[in-house]
């Protein structure tokens, strides 16, 4: 599972610099550029805007004055425009034009992104910000590899206060490491279909039941055996990077925090029964093995449903430009009212020995205003669509809605971030095993893990 995980981490990046979250631009104006000249110009550095933003005043915190300096990023691609990515961000375009400041970048790879900065601290030249990541809370945090926040957010500001409930899940010692900033569009797992197909084989449109408050986990299996039946050598009811978006679909998770302790919450009945769920569509040989990428995902037209984060959408739909390759969440559970998603969180974190706190406030609040004012979410998602061409205005909205509280409700594991063991080997097989024959069951494997998870928590407890 290491490099099944390792190998979707790096699509992901890649899809993350073609698209929004790793778009940027120099200082050097906000000139219009066209599409079509974009892609004439295979190694010149553009700083121009598709979309231009328009600040008003009062909008953002002017009150420090960072004008000429340099925020420092370190990562594994660049918030700054590249060719690949010549479109500024909001966030960006926000920060270098209300404060007049830069971000410098400071390039790393995934397999070396954590020792880089491990490096940097050590050897006293620590960027200013790095990404968060599953295993930031509560390894990272406690090994004092970032600083508390509470000195750079005003938890009371209607901005922040938005997003305070979620920040308070991630209490270290009383204090707040980490603040929400709002959506990732690259990171939500998601279900997708061919409605081609869905008519075609006579099924009830699966976002119209979510819609309705019927799309579950009877529903979800019923249609994928019938689906198969029809030809089980070469039919498949599901592919791709599914199973641990599906479990969270119980609505509790493998390890909680109280803000104090973390359990072991492996014994849960609901748990048991996702995996009995998950055993099920194994048996019935309803799995697409290996790995998939998107934009082979329906040109067979030999699978039903295509599991993978947002980021994969735009292949997927590229790849199929005479259909309608839809979006729709992970089915609830059938004796449920809820639908539970798992959000991977989208912050930055003020990394230990930088002593740019200005600077990292004002990148924080840009970062946090175009998550919240709705005519910089609009600005984004115009931003997003002229950028990523497979996507359409309505498919955006959908995933767009994983986020909103009022119908999904978040499910947070905290057993990822314990150590790098939990988070790269023992969170997999927990979520996946099953689906990747890895272990028969999810009893055995609950005996099996259980005290290895124990033996984790104790070290923080």
């Amino acid at each position: 599972m290491k490099n099944y995980k390792r190998i979707a981490a790096a699509l992901m990046a890649a899809s993350i610099v073609a698209s929004l979250t790793a778009c940027g631009s120099s200082e050097g104006g906000t000139e219009a550029t066209t599409t079509e000249e974009i892609t004439t110009t295979e190694k010149t550095e553009w700083t121009g805007d598709n979309i231009a933003v328009e600040t008003e005043a009062g909008e953002l915190n002017t009150d420090v004055d960072i004008s000429g300096k340099t925020l420092k990023w370190m990562g594994i691609y660049d918030i700054n425009p590249t060719n690949d990515a010549p479109e500024r961000s909001t966030e960006l375009a926000l920060f270098e034009d209300t404060y007049g400041a830069s971000i410098e970048y400071i390039p790393t790879t995934t397999d070396k992104r954590f020792d880089d900065l491990a490096t940097a601290i050590v050897g006293g030249t620590s960027p200013d910000i790095f990404i968060y990541e599953w295993r930031t809370f509560p390894y990272d945090i406690s090994k004092g590899q970032y600083q508390p926040i509470d000195s750079l957010i005003d938890w009371e500001d209607p901005m922040w206060a938005d997003v305070k409930g979620e920040a308070d899940k991630f209490i270290w010692n009383g204090e707040h490491y980490i603040a929400p900033l709002g959506y990732a569009t690259s990171d939500t797992q998601i279900l997708m279909y061919n409605t081609r197909i869905v008519e075609e084989e006579g099924f009830d449109d699966p976002y119209e039941l979510y819609t309705q408050g019927e799309w579950n986990w009877d529903v979800f299996t019923d249609m994928m055996k019938t689906f198969v039946e029809v030809d089980p050598s070469s039919r498949y009811g599901i592919g791709g990077w599914w199973a641990n978006a599906f479990v969270y679909t119980a609505g509790e998770t493998m390890v909680t925090y109280d803000g104090t302790k973390f359990t072991n919450n492996m014994s849960s009945g609901k748990i048991e029964r996702a995996q009995g769920v998950l055993e099920d569509i194994f048996k019935n040989n309803l799995i697409k093995r290996g790995w998939i990428g998107p934009e082979a995902a329906f040109t067979t037209n030999d699978l039903l449903f295509y599991g993978m984060g947002t980021w994969a959408y735009n292949a997927a739909s590229e790849s199929m430009p005479d259909d309608t390759i839809q979006i729709v969440p992970f089915p609830k559970d059938s004796e449920s009212d809820e639908y539970y998603v798992s959000n991977k969180i989208n912050a930055y974190m003020w990394v230990k020995g930088s002593e740019n706190a200005d600077c990292v406030k004002a990148w924080l609040e840009c970062n946090r205003l175009v998550n919240f004012d709705e005519k910089y979410t609009e600005v984004t998602k115009q931003k997003f669509l002229e950028n990523n061409k497979g996507w359409t205005s309505e498919m955006y909205d959908v995933s767009m809605d994983f986020y909103d509280s009022e119908k999904f409700t978040q499910a947070y594991d905290y057993g990822y971030g314990l150590s790098t063991y939990m988070g790269d080997e023992v969170m997999s097989i927990l979520y996946e095993g099953i689906a990747n024959e890895i272990s028969e069951n999810w009893i055995q494997t609950r005996d099996t893990y259980s005290g290895i998870v124990d033996e984790e928590i104790a070290v923080y407890n």
